[in-house]
């Protein structure tokens, strides 16, 4: 149900509206929370957690699946695919692997498919995960110029997730262990363009 991985031309419509319209903010979202804001967007907000990254048309009902209870293990963040995955999942996939080892603020050097299980301390702790990553991605993203330049770092980052799947599916010797989301390689596909050149010297002083 996410718009902007059914629709060939999403995210450059997204990209029109935050740039067409001033101060405009972007709620209950996910990769798009930084892909406005490399577009220019006021604020964004992305969900910590599956329901605050969607928005329920008021008289409807949330759309869940049939299965009851809630997951075994907590959303993990995966830096290099971009995605959330949950531990169980990922222990699994890295079963007969060695898994990243995160090297965020909240981790230091812990590996990704340590947060296995609900049992306390561990959701915490992934929740913790999530948060670091996404704000070193923000204070990247920061560091960047505005403009064509921040969306061009955007654009680069989820170009070289994309790629990066079929990279660990044939380290980990399993051709669908990930799959990249579509969502994602919409923004893999939204080139900005070149970013501006910087003027020289002599066409500052004119």
């Amino acid at each position: 149900m996410d718009p902007l991985a059914r629709y060939a031309k999403s995210v450059h419509h997204l990209r029109q509206l935050i740039t067409q319209v001033p101060e405009s903010a972007l709620l209950r979202t996910d990769l798009a929370a930084f892909g406005a804001l490399a577009a220019g967007a006021a604020f964004t907000a992305f969900g910590a957690t599956s329901s605050l990254r969607h928005t329920i048309v008021p008289g409807e009902k949330a759309q869940t699946g049939k299965k009851s209870g809630g997951p075994g293990s907590p959303h993990v963040l995966h830096p290099e695919l971009m995605d959330f995955y949950l531990g169980e999942t990922l222990a699994k996939k890295y079963a007969a692997a060695a898994a990243p080892i995160c090297e965020c603020y909240a981790c230091g050097h812990k590996a990704l498919d340590t947060f296995t299980s609900n049992q306390s301390p561990l959701p915490a702790e992934a929740a913790a995960h999530n948060i670091a990553v996404l704000m070193g991605w923000l204070r990247d993203l920061c560091a960047t110029p505005p403009g064509i330049a921040r969306q061009r770092w955007w654009y680069d980052r989820c170009r070289i997730a994309v790629d990066r799947y079929p990279l660990l599916n044939a380290a980990l010797e399993q051709p669908k262990a990930f799959r990249a989301p579509e969502q994602l390689k919409c923004w893999a596909l939204a080139d900005p363009g070149p970013v501006p050149a910087e003027p020289s010297p002599a066409q500052r002083t004119r």
